[in-house]
């Protein structure tokens, strides 16, 4: 005999397995008369089928691998299986009932209606509908899933679903007729003819934003929002309803909301001008138009499902990027930045209250139903307010940029007046300090030869020193009239007239000048080789007034279409208050570079002195 404990042990199992093999069966609902709606809840089974190979006769003949629900709404996130639901029906009154599906996004929804009447025939109802499928062939044309029962009075009705999804797996039941489910979608219908003309309102006003002033923000975020209210009506059953009707194969949210993120970057980029406050950050954000390239790719191989999940990686990372650029471009002093942060604050909490909704963690009602609509529609008036007050804040910018131009225009003005009386006053004491004194003597001289007619050998004399004397204005003439205008820039060149600049600065005995300029005649209009003459004239005078330097070095090379001037010295150098403006003299060299569309660079010299880098396209 076998012992009491062992016994015992294989009767346990023995019922376990017995257990096992039963098959279950769901409670039956009543469908009774003054009642319109019964939400199906756990009074199903359920089947998870990976493989999708079980047809309804397979399931039909294996009652025993269903399980009992064991959630209120069929929920299982994103899942490539094939999942079987299972209830039975019978209809106590004459109306006409409707099997709900409140998930319009399910790729394959297949209904299997078995009833068996009181006499021996059975009666079998098949439909196929889903977000694959063409629009035009459901039997109820609207955005939700609704389909037909055919139910018989008073007779048990067997109702098999199967039900398959490219993103996430949740399928709320309920059946009701057709009063109760057009009664209770017209608050529904609102909601979105309100949103939707919010958004077509604000892409209209913004669209003719860009038109008036060619930014580009403006577009991107027009382009952002549309896509993003596509990819809403994708989720709503919109989106296959009146877009890709007979098109299914475009009617996912991969789609949409891959354009909507690269869409959304580019006005991040815009709007917080990235590449001014962030540059290192700005080359992040690239990483986000691979992956919604690479969502779009899976999705064209046929891989929607592990696109669907790419797509909530992407969605994650563009959170934390614009998270980040945001508040970095806000501590920078961009204040629009904060309704900009504000913006993705809404959306952000309208996706988190949305997708706890499809996760059964928080329940199924208006607001949560509508929850991404609400953040959208509530983003898209904070950005298009935002943008708003960064046009704002460019005209104020930009008000306060002509006074600053006007204010230094008039000062410019006033030096160019004084410059100008400073070097007549210096011409008209050259003039009479120097020249006038040299004609003076000459003078004198004349009246002593007219004085010495009488003694030869005088005479002769005081006519060779009234030769000197002469030579000696006519050359202080010349030096009046270079400095006024080089002749030699006319006569020999801009090269030269340089070379010939140069010697004379080393002449003065004052600095020691290392010369490597190439030749680069008649490449500039005259006018603009007077300017560059100037400029560096004007940086040597510096060099001699205020660096104190003993040696220095001039570098001009033509290439790639510029001419780069380089001047080193060995001074005391430039402090940073003499970097900006300048005094007058670097406000010339300034104006004249922006004549020539020039750049400038003052660097420090090492160990000591300045290097001015300046460039001048041709």
């Amino acid at each position: 005999m076998l012992p009491a404990g062992r016994f015992v042990f294989m009767l346990y199992l023995l019922s376990v397995m017995t257990a096992m093999g039963q098959s279950l069966e769901p409670p039956v609902i009543e469908l009774v008369y003054g009642r319109s709606n019964y939400p199906i809840g756990r009074n199903m089974l359920v089947l998870e089928d990976p493989t999708h190979a079980l047809q309804h006769s397979d399931v039909e003949a294996k009652p025993e691998l269903f399980r009992p629900m064991t959630q209120e709404t069929l929920n299982v996130g994103p899942s490539a299986s094939t999942f079987w639901l299972k209830l039975r029906v019978v209809s106590q009154t004459p109306g006409e009932w409707f099997l709900h599906v409140k998930a319009p996004f399910l790729q394959q929804v297949d209904l299997f209606v078995a009833t068996q009447p009181s006499y021996d025939n059975m009666i079998n109802y098949i439909t196929n509908v889903g977000s694959a499928l063409s629009y035009h062939d459901r039997p109820v044309l609207s955005n939700q899933t609704i389909l037909p029962l055919h139910l018989e009075r008073k007779d048990t009705t067997t109702i098999y679903l199967r039900v398959r999804s490219n993103s996430i797996i949740r399928v709320p039941l309920e059946i009701s007729n057709l009063q109760h489910i057009y009664e209770n979608s017209q608050k529904t219908d609102i909601g979105h003819g309100f949103y939707y003309g919010l958004i077509a309102a604000l892409i209209i006003y913004n669209l003719f934003v860009f038109i008036s002033i060619r930014e580009r923000t403006y577009l991107y975020y027009v382009f952002y929002i549309f896509f993003v209210a596509l990819n809403i009506g994708y989720s709503k059953g919109l989106f296959l309803q009146f877009i890709v009707p007979d098109f299914p194969q475009a009617n996912h949210s991969n789609y949409t909301g891959s354009l909507a993120f690269i869409f959304a970057l580019l006005f991040t980029n815009s709007f917080l001008n990235t590449r001014h406050y962030c540059p290192r950050l700005r080359k992040l954000g690239w990483l986000i138009v691979v992956s919604c390239v690479g969502v779009v790719g899976l999705s064209l191989g046929g891989h929607l499902l592990e696109g669907f999940q790419l797509s909530w990686l992407t969605v994650g990372f563009f959170l934390i990027y614009s998270n980040v650029v945001g508040f970095t471009v806000l501590k920078q002093g961009f204040k629009p930045a904060r309704y900009y942060l504000m913006g993705f604050t809404a959306l952000l909490a309208g996706i988190f209250i949305f997708m706890m909704k499809d996760m059964a963690i928080f329940p199924e009602n208006w607001f949560t139903e509508g929850a991404y609509q609400i953040g959208s529609g509530l983003e898209a008036i904070i950005l298009s307010f935002a943008l708003a007050n960064k046009l704002n804040t460019f005209k104020r910018e930009k008000e306060l940029t002509q006074a600053e131009a006007l204010a230094q225009a008039t000062l410019f003005s006033q030096q160019l007046i004084g410059s100008q009386e400073s070097e007549r006053k210096r011409v008209a004491a050259e003039l009479h300090d120097s020249l006038g004194q040299s004609l003076g003597m000459v003078k004198n001289k004349v009246l002593m030869i007219k004085r010495d007619t009488q003694k030869p050998e005088l005479r002769e004399k005081q006519l060779r020193d009234l030769e000197e004397m002469v030579t000696e204005a006519i050359q202080e003439v010349r030096n009046i009239s270079y400095n006024l205008r080089p002749l030699h820039l006319e006569l020999l060149g801009i090269t030269q007239s340089l070379h010939s600049l140069l010697e004379d600065v080393m002449e003065t005995g004052q600095i020691e000048v290392e010369t490597d300029i190439q030749n680069f005649d008649n490449i500039l209009s005259k006018s603009n080789e007077m300017n560059v003459f100037r400029i560096v004239q004007e940086c040597f005078n510096n060099i001699l007034k205020h660096a104190q330097a003993t040696a220095a070095r001039i570098r001009i090379n033509q290439t790639d279409a510029m001419i780069t001037i380089r001047i080193e010295d060995n001074g005391v150098g430039i402090g940073p208050a003499s970097t900006g403006k300048g005094g007058f003299g670097m406000i010339g060299i300034r104006e004249r570079l922006n004549i020539l569309n020039g750049q400038i660079e003052i660097l420090e010299n090492n160990p000591s002195g300045t290097i001015i880098y300046i460039q001048i396209p041709f």
